[in-house]
């Protein structure tokens, strides 16, 4: 620019970052932050769901533990390997403490949902889960201090509403199966909620690090419940593949997780991934033939609903 002429454009006053942003109207860092957020947390859902139908078909075949086991250590040790090749710093003391509450619930809530999974309907075992996994990091969130918007608080409300509906607890030809399979589904769902509890407070800073902690805890756990049960760690031929993919996706869903709450608050991002059941649901119905009823249809309209209002 020439000597003595200014654009009018532009203020001099101003910093020149502000003025390069009015110029190419840049949107908002935190608008495109929330966008991030839900799409890492709706993948997260989408990951746990399959991850879910894998592991609960594998566990109709073999011990739900065993199943757990093979998966979960198939993932630990492709976590090591980019570790190894993937130079992070380690993560802090604190977050060890997070991450082995994580690998305990996450343990005992996998083994509880694979069997519950495995002799109970998908349609109604994974909606209930969610409910109790759902309601443990929203109450933890809110209690830290998390302040959902107006619009969120309503999301969340129906999102309750909706897995409740998904669940079809009230229908009378589920109620036979209740009893000792909803307790499985109860204390899977605590167990969920522990995971986004610690896996939402560990260190957002040292790459895989979170997940190699929560398996570290997760492996041996799991592989002391399958010796007990079923006295072996071996899982058949015909199930080797599903238990590999329940494993891998179930920790991918991990590492979305935590990454979605490294970017918004963990109240929303839980409900987010709380759907997970849609996609466990779609799947018992697509290859399974499992029956949807009116009420449960209703449910993932809401679902639907209260994924656009928590992420406006």
């Amino acid at each position: 620019m020439r000597s003595g002429i200014r654009s009018p454009m532009i203020n001099p006053s101003e910093p020149p970052n502000k003025t390069v942003a009015v110029l190419i109207n840049v949107p908002k860092p935190s608008i495109a932050k929330s966008y991030m957020t839900f799409i890492f947390a709706l993948t997260a859902a989408l990951f746990y769901g399959v991850a879910d139908y894998s592991g609960s078909r594998a566990s109709r075949f073999a011990n739900s533990a065993s199943i757990t086991f093979f998966g979960q250590a198939t993932a630990f040790v492709g976590i090591g390997i980019f570790l190894i090749f993937i130079r992070t710093p380690v993560m802090p003391l604190e977050s060890w403490f997070w991450t082995t509450g994580g690998g305990f619930g996450g343990a005992i809530a996998l083994v509880a949902f694979y069997k519950a999974m495995s002799l109970g309907s998908m349609t109604v075992i994974a909606p209930i889960t969610a409910v109790i996994g759902l309601s443990v990091p929203v109450i933890a969130g809110v209690l830290s201090g998390e302040r959902p918007s107006g619009s969120a608080w309503i999301g969340i409300l129906l999102a309750v509403i909706a897995v409740a509906l998904v669940a079809d607890v009230l229908d009378k030809h589920d109620l036979p199966t209740s009893g000792r399979v909803i307790w499985m589904a109860v204390a899977a769902g605590i167990g969920f909620g522990m995971i986004f509890v610690c896996m939402g407070n560990a260190s957002h800073d040292h790459g895989l690090w979170p997940l190699f902690g929560q398996r570290l805890v997760s492996v041996p756990t799991v592989a002391a419940i399958a010796l007990v049960q079923a006295r072996k760690l071996s899982v058949p031929k015909n199930v080797v593949l599903l238990s590999i993919a329940a494993g891998v996706l179930d920790t991918s869903a991990n590492g979305l997780y935590l990454i979605a709450t490294h970017t918004g608050m963990m109240s929303i991002v839980s409900v987010v991934v709380a759907m997970y059941p849609v996609a466990t649901v779609f799947l018992a119905m697509t290859l399974d033939h499992e029956r949807l009823h009116k009420s449960q249809g209703v449910g993932l309209l809401l679902a639907v609903v209260s994924l656009a209002l928590v992420s406006l």
